[in-house]
């Protein structure tokens, strides 16, 4: 790529400071000082306090904030029910067919399916499906979801990098979303096609968690890889996991299971708009 990552970006410790953010953000403050402080963070973001489930006096830390759970009816599903529901707040990224076990990180630049799942057996079986990259900003909702009924089989923790995933970084770091700390969850549609559903970890991102698997990320040390058989099932709609701050998630669905549609780069998202059909 052209562009470069900023230099500050670059020489950052960028591992050691996410933790040293995460540690930070879990502290409990005294109210007096902690609304305040998320009242600023709303206004600066656009968090929309009132789409909470707990009033702000209810929060202890930032990252109690940042995990919050929305109120009930804030995010309906489609009434479709073979409409894929948006997995998640935020804004659609690059979308598009799989070819030549590539996706498309931005105009000009791909990168390895392969290398994005760990798994190059795996990448084969997504040949001429659809993807779709969802960014979510410190602003949005941090929790996502199940976009159809399924089950996940295979869980794997790849230890990466934790570079920024703003647009500055799409833009300057090869192979941004194979590179960096992500969970790839593997398993399959009701109707028995093969989907994988992959937060990926940024910096300052604290961790990454799954609502039906206890892995920790972010670690300090540990081996590169971890791999885990899992059956865990999930209707549309349901809790799949959570960041504990913004970050983002690659959804991927075979060809025989329907098409992920995901609108123009940049359209702002919610949990559970329309996007796509699952055969």
């Amino acid at each position: 790529m052209d562009k470069k990552p900023p230099l500050l970006v670059r020489a950052l410790p960028r591992r050691g400071l996410s933790r040293m953010t995460g540690w930070f953000a879990k502290r409990g403050l005294p109210g007096f000082l902690l609304r305040p402080m998320l009242r600023a963070y709303a206004s600066r973001y656009g968090a929309k306090l009132e789409e909470s489930s707990r009033p702000l006096e209810d929060f202890k830390s930032f990252t109690d904030f940042f995990t919050r759970t929305l109120r009930d009816g804030a995010r309906p599903m489609p009434e479709d029910a073979a409409a894929i529901a948006c997995p998640c707040d935020g804004a659609a990224a690059m979308s598009g067919t799989i070819q030549d076990q590539t996706l498309l990180q931005v105009k000009g630049h791909t990168y390895s399916l392969a290398q994005l799942l760990g798994d190059g057996d795996e990448a084969a079986g997504f040949e001429g499906g659809s993807y779709a990259v969802i960014y979510l900003a410190p602003g949005d909702y941090h929790r996502y979801h199940w976009p159809f009924d399924g089950t996940i089989d295979t869980v794997r923790h790849l230890r990466g990098e934790l570079w920024p995933v703003n647009e500055r970084a799409v833009e300057s770091v090869d192979s941004l979303f194979a590179v960096n700390e992500r969970v790839v969850c593997l398993g399959n549609t009701s109707g028995g096609a093969r989907f994988a559903y992959i937060p990926v970890g940024a910096l300052n991102v604290g961790s990454i968690k799954l609502a039906f698997h206890d892995l920790t990320t972010n670690r300090g040390g540990g081996v590169a890889a971890q791999r885990w058989p899992v059956a865990a099932k999930g209707s549309r709609g349901d809790e799949f996991g959570l960041f504990e701050l913004g970050s983002t998630v690659v959804m991927i669905l075979a060809m025989d299971g329907g098409s992920i549609e995901a609108p123009a780069a940049g359209t702002k998202l919610k949990l559970g708009d329309p996007f796509g059909t699952v055969s």
